[in-house]
């Protein structure tokens, strides 16, 4: 298992974190989420508060070119100093997922890890998911957030997780397709 890396994609609320974590205890592996926010603002330069501003959140490049540039009939390319901050978080997280793919085994939460490794071996895609009813009472319990049993707060959170992972990657996000296990959490962890 030291060299085997392990992706857990999951819906918001379904406690793919939590297992995420627990199954790195027991294997003895790292494991990585928000900490490869930090990795991406040392490597970058760029604030950490401005990376979390757009972790896991996709926007559109093209718009965005369009709007930042002076339009004068043709589509303008974007520089690096240009590029939306989101898509230079995506590509910086991906060389940090890569790097610390190298270092040896660990879970890594989210980010399309799953995508980005997907020519990595050993490698162990898991996707996490719940019914509406239980994300809404783990968002309520064990998140502590204050959108009591708001299901409109928790779709929310899944389509910014869902554009993101459409926007980056080829694949539709929650496609059992692109996992080797799915796991449903219905009745708990």
């Amino acid at each position: 298992m030291s060299k085997c890396i392990i992706t857990v994609g999951r819906q918001f609320g379904s406690g793919g974190g939590e297992i995420a974590r627990k199954v790195a205890s027991i294997l003895g592996l790292p494991c990585y989420d928000k900490e490869l926010i930090v990795k991406a603002a040392e490597k970058s330069g760029i604030s950490r508060d401005v990376l979390e501003s757009v972790d896991e959140r996709a926007t559109n490049s093209f718009l965005y070119s369009l709007a930042m540039s002076s339009y004068n009939g043709q589509i303008a390319t974007m520089t690096g100093n240009e590029m939306v901050m989101s898509d230079r978080l995506f590509t910086i997280q991906s060389e940090v997922i890569r790097n610390i793919s190298k270092e040896g085994g660990c879970v890594i939460i989210g980010r399309c890890a799953d995508d980005i490794l997907s020519e990595y071996d050993p490698l162990l895609r898991v996707f996490v998911y719940a019914p509406m009813e239980e994300r809404l009472e783990r968002v309520r319990t064990v998140y502590g957030e204050n959108e009591d049993n708001n299901p409109n707060f928790v779709k929310k959170r899944d389509k910014q997780r869902s554009d993101y992972y459409n926007h980056f990657t080829m694949n539709r996000f929650g496609d059992y397709h692109n996992f080797d296990a799915c796991i449903n959490t219905t009745g708990g962890l």
